[in-house]
């Protein structure tokens, strides 16, 4: 049986952003020094110094295109993203405790991402404050329960929080789920913040998608999944096909300097 290991991080579950999301990047173990080499020689381009994060893209082509590079290694790759983005009103357990229902929402991606996979799996959550100290063994516990009701045995090996700094699957995954996050946020609030070089990276992420906008959840996909939650958020605007386009251009120091003077 094959081994993957699973680096999960999420986006957005702070107040003022009306959507959160979670995120897996799965990685054969075989591809994983494959996978942080090519990583390195792009975060080495991309002028970002120390840990790579959606937070720090910002001001810069380089940076920007480093988000590119990202989606175009997992698309090209053996590895895969799946994630949910979670609408906080619509959620109804999230007005009542909004930990108990970010964890009900990470198991029930876990068993979704994990159930068609015929691997043996070790999961990497990247660390969170919790109010429960052991709260990594009960999202084992709780997502391979799923699963075997599903599949007939579990499959999560081993699960643990862990520092992002050690991790550069930690790192990417931060960037894939911060852009899902951040497109669907600029969807449902125009007016929301952002950075430019944040909104040029989700538009050129959702280009290798196939579409114009990083804001639709996909047909089931094994290579880029993206699940509306709850049900009354699915499809909305559409659920959409993945066609994947490798061929998206990255952005010039001067188109961005260019796109910066325009929104200046």
């Amino acid at each position: 049986m094959d081994e993957i290991i699973a680096f999960a991080d999420e986006s957005g579950n702070t107040a003022g952003c009306p959507c959160y999301t979670i995120g897996i990047l799965t990685i054969p173990t075989h591809y994983l020094d494959e996978f942080d080499s090519q990583l390195k020689g792009m975060i080495a381009k991309s002028g970002i110094r120390g840990e790579l994060k959606w937070q720090k893209i910002r001001k810069s082509a380089g940076k920007l295109n480093l988000c590119i590079g990202i989606a175009k290694l997992v698309l090209e790759s053996p590895c895969s993203f799946h994630c949910i983005v979670v609408r906080k009103d619509f959620y109804r357990k999230w007005q009542i405790d909004e930990e108990e229902a970010f964890f009900t929402t990470y198991d029930y991606l876990l068993a979704n991402t994990l159930k068609n996979k015929n691997s043996r799996t070790t999961v990497k959550i990247d660390q969170k404050s919790t109010s429960y100290a052991k709260q990594d063994e009960v999202v084992k516990i709780i997502s391979n329960h799923i699963i075997r009701k599903k599949t007939g045995r579990a499959k999560i090996e081993k699960l643990s929080m862990e520092d992002s700094k050690q991790h550069l699957g930690l790192q990417a995954v931060d960037i894939l789920t911060g852009a899902v996050n951040t497109g669907h946020w600029l969807f449902m609030d125009k007016n929301a913040q952002i950075d430019l070089a944040k909104k040029i990276a989700c538009k050129r992420i959702a280009m290798t998608l196939g579409w114009k906008k990083l804001v639709h959840d996909t047909m089931p996909n094994d290579e880029f999944n993206i699940w509306h939650f709850p049900q009354e958020y699915r499809s909305t605007p559409s659920t959409e096909k993945v066609a994947i386009n490798l061929e998206v251009p990255t952005v010039s120091r001067e188109e961005y300097e260019y796109w910066a003077k325009i929104y200046s």
